[in-house]
């Protein structure tokens, strides 16, 4: 599977969230949901995702992971994602800020909190409000902060009334584990990184 993903803004890579969701609608089945999203590096290019017994041996250009659950009878099949040279040819409009720009931090707690969207997918709320989070309470002199790592437990919901991201472990100030809750119940934890 090649993916027709577009850069989101003004960035020019690819970003964890449009990954998450072609996954979600492309790939995934209707009993299928992504656990597990890992990013090795920034993305410049389209990728091919091979799954199962297709990844197994394959070694150059591989860029990230991913796993994905049967729902039904709790399989996983793991992949990986390597990256071609079929360039991105376009872009979308996308802004960030204005997502996470009425979210509440606690600074004491090492948590925001924002409400539920209609001009986001929950995913694209999760990440924002965590690099809202990051740069608010962990900023950084050199580089930025990135994804490196979605895990979740559960489908994310599409609608909700809150979303939380409470940071639980800050390692030298380069990465981060970071829980998700979603109306009071954890889904899983988002993994930033420090990169250039």
């Amino acid at each position: 599977m090649k993916t027709e993903l577009k850069f989101k803004g003004s960035r020019k890579y690819l970003h964890s969230t449009d990954f998450y969701t072609w996954f979600s609608t492309a790939v995934c089945d209707e009993n299928q949901i992504v656990t597990k999203l890992i990013f090795k590096q920034l993305i410049h290019c389209q990728c091919e995702v091979l799954l199962g017994q297709a990844a197994v041996g394959v070694e150059e250009n591989i860029v990230g992971a991913v796993q994905l659950l049967d729902k039904s009878n709790r399989e996983s099949i793991s992949g990986v994602i390597v990256e071609t040279d079929t360039p991105v040819d376009e872009s979308y409009p996308f802004d960030e800020d204005k997502l996470v720009k009425d979210a509440e931090i606690i600074s004491s707690q090492q948590q925001a909190t924002a409400f539920c969207l209609n001009d986001c997918t929950t995913v694209e709320l999760v990440v924002a409000l965590t690099k809202k989070l990051h740069n608010t309470l962990f900023s950084l002199n050199k580089g930025k902060w990135l994804v490196g790592q979605l895990n979740f437990c559960d489908e994310l919901p599409i609608v909700y009334g809150s979303l939380s991201i409470k940071t639980t472990r800050m390692m030298q100030n380069k990465f981060s584990i970071n829980d998700v809750i979603i109306d009071g119940k954890r889904f899983g934890t988002v993994q930033f990184i420090v990169g250039e």
